[in-house]
């Protein structure tokens, strides 16, 4: 029987990531953390990054954002991509459904236009962060170190599931069951998260919001961080 008494909350992870990262250096983090870039142009700081140790992949522009499920961290231009959405704001489009499928991953805004051009100023409203495309390469490097401490980190990963999970508009009781059984298989160290999915097949959440649990039981990211 669940209850209060015995609920485990998240804030019982929030020195978790820290300890882990403790046992790891630098080039582990950047390798385990996959990162994909849309642009239909040449990426300029790509070859410089691959060196860095980040491990990128290139893609031209998508048509459906379940092409991304696979990356933990997204950039994308503004300019020539998001033919498939809504192409009055480019790559806005783009990110702003990427960050309502899949509210876990972290979404980059990148632009060589004006920063206040209608594109840009509709991704700052969805993406996590906004940086100019002529930005230096210690500048995306610093900024990309700073995402992928928060992909390996679960506290902020559920955090992030969570908002996801109230815009959905998913009963309180049924999200701290989720977080409760989060919680209990990240202390286990169980990366397949046996318990989360069985309480997930019996909470009352269905369609978009299990997409969003699912997305975090899938992640390949945990088997690092549960090592």
């Amino acid at each position: 029987m669940f209850g209060l008494s015995s609920y485990k909350s998240v804030l019982e992870l929030r020195d978790y990531a820290k300890k882990n990262r403790m046992n790891q250096n630098q080039a582990d983090l950047r390798s385990a953390v996959k990162i994909a870039v849309i642009d239909d142009e040449k990426f300029q700081p790509y070859s410089n990054l691959k060196s860095y140790g980040y491990d990128i992949t290139l893609l031209h522009d998508i048509s459906n954002t379940a092409e991304v499920s696979g990356y933990d961290i997204v950039l994308s231009d503004l300019m020539g991509v998001g033919a498939h959405f809504d192409q009055r704001i480019g790559g806005a489009s783009l990110i702003k459904e990427i960050k309502t499928n899949y509210p876990t991953k972290i979404v980059i805004a990148y632009t060589g236009a004006r920063a206040n051009s209608a594109e840009a100023i509709a991704a700052k409203e969805y993406c996590d962060h906004f940086l100019k495309k002529d930005e230096d390469l210690t500048a995306w490097s610093e900024m990309l170190d700073a995402y992928v401490k928060q992909v390996m980190d679960p506290y902020i990963m559920w955090l992030n599931a969570r908002e996801g999970l109230l815009d959905q508009e998913i009963d309180i009781r049924d999200i701290v069951k989720l977080e409760d059984a989060y919680v209990r298989s990240v202390q286990t160290q169980d990366a397949d998260f046996k318990l989360l999915s069985q309480v997930l097949s019996k909470v009352n959440v269905s369609g978009h919001a299990k997409g969003i649990v699912q997305s975090l039981i899938a992640s390949a990211i945990y088997s690092l961080i549960l090592a």
